[in-house]
């Protein structure tokens, strides 16, 4: 097992960079919270607790469902969580909430961020109607009665057995923002020595809020690509050619990498496809194989990317998706380059879930067929997903991905509150 993390680490090392502070740091003097960290490389760390087994298609979105878990403080918005437990009766649950830092750090007490209680219970949830796979179906949306949030920063949602806020059953990331000041963010693409494509470099302007004019250093702006906030990249050295306004971009060096796009997963209508190799019906769960996937060709792609989100209630033929939609056993096939066995382990990961390196979701070489295999059980949805390896051939073999969602962070570190603002959020498409 030691060995098999250390060769997850390799890959993230691979494949993200940053341009954060140094993990000798301590901002502001406060330390290091649990889960979360700056490694040596210097991007963020974002490591929240894996999903119990029995827990499923989990989803934090505002809105709709493909829209990023980002609320404005002190405004109507309100965000919707929603996941299975693959059990046959329901329970009340209880929700904890952990606001963090920039870099993750979990700070402050509950009484700093939060208006009313320290957590909540969640009350809503229905039984699955006719499935082979019977699950229990969770709804819960905050802010609410019960949860108001103070101040705005980064927040970690805890999902626990009720009232145990150590029994826990997954952790999910999510935002409250001020929306302070005018944010304007833009991208450009640059070239680094030993790639063919160029990278997408992101570069964010703005004019400190009122009440937020401190040194230049109190401010920092992190960068995220298509929804994945655990690998999302810093920058704490403005420029002030044209003060008062700030400018915050990576160096070209730490920008984003040429990246093929990702995998789409219609799973949606359970028949032969140009996806769905075949279905059979007779075994509980349905299974289903799925046409074999060449890193020669890369993902798919949308014209409407997904932002790394599962969407599952507004596309299921069946009507209500939430609890008539099935799990079923999916089995993927990945063909690497040339149709040879990579040097390391090939995972799939998703946003069926949370794009975590998962050793239960690893493929397994099939000699004969000269290309890996494996299941997962899946709900009924659309998904975006890739394959891992740490050999770097199964990564860089097809063209770069057409367009791109990036986000840019604005954070104020207010030495009133020892620790990070949010002062605005902006999101922009790289084509």
């Amino acid at each position: 097992m030691k060995g098999f993390r250390q060769w997850i680490v390799a890959i993230v090392a691979l494949v993200v960079v940053s341009g954060c502070a140094t993990s000798e740091e301590t901002e502001g003097g406060r330390s290091a919270g649990p889960r979360a960290a700056l490694n040596r490389t210097g991007y963020v760390e974002l490591d929240l607790a894996a999903a119990e087994n029995t827990v499923r298609s989990i989803q934090l979105y505002r809105g709709e469902e493909h829209q990023l878990p980002i609320l404005s403080l002190r405004t109507n918005d309100r965000l919707t969580l929603e996941f299975d437990i693959l059990v046959e009766d329901g329970r009340p649950l209880s929700a904890y909430f952990y606001h963090a830092d920039r870099i993750w750090r979990r700070d402050l007490t509950p009484s700093q961020y939060l208006e009313s209680y320290q957590h909540d219970n969640i009350l809503d949830y229905q039984i699955s109607t006719g499935t082979q796979v019977p699950y229990v179906h969770y709804t819960y949306r905050f802010p609410n009665e019960n949860i108001e949030f103070l101040i705005s920063g980064n927040y970690i949602i805890r999902v626990t057995e009720q009232g145990d806020e150590e029994a826990i059953l997954f952790e999910r990331a999510f935002f409250v923002t001020e929306q302070a000041t005018a944010l304007d963010l833009v991208t450009d693409r640059v070239l680094v020595g030993g790639y063919g494509f160029p990278f997408i470099q992101p570069i964010a302007e703005f004019v400190p809020a009122p009440g937020t004019e401190g040194g230049v250093f109190d401010y920092n702006v992190c960068f995220a690509r298509n929804g994945r906030f655990d690998l999302a990249r810093c920058s704490d050295r403005p420029s002030m050619m044209n003060a008062p306004l700030m400018q915050f971009y990576l160096e070209p060096e730490t920008s984003f990498e040429p990246e093929a796009a990702p995998y789409f997963l219609d799973l949606a209508n359970l028949r032969a496809s140009n996806q769905i190799v075949s279905a059979d019906f007779t075994t509980s769960p349905f299974r289903v194989e799925l046409e074999p996937d060449y890193a020669a060709f890369g993902g798919s792609g949308l014209a409407q990317p997904l932002d790394g989100q599962p969407i599952i209630s507004s596309v299921l033929p069946i009507g209500d998706g939430d609890v008539r939609g099935e799990y079923v056993q999916t089995r993927f096939v990945f063909v690497p380059p040339n149709e040879r066995r990579l040097a390391g382990d090939v995972l799939v990961t998703g946003s069926f879930n949370g794009w975590r390196y998962d050793p239960a979701n690893r493929l397994e070489w099939v000699p004969d067929n000269r290309r890996y295999e494996g299941e997962i059980l899946l709900k009924q949805g659309h998904y975006e997903y890739r394959y891992v390896s740490r050999d770097r051939r199964a990564l860089q073999q097809a063209m770069p991905q057409a367009s791109s969602q990036l986000l840019a962070f604005v954070y104020y570190d207010d030495p009133s509150l020892q620790t990070d603002r949010l002062l605005a959020v902006k999101q922009t498409i790289a084509q």
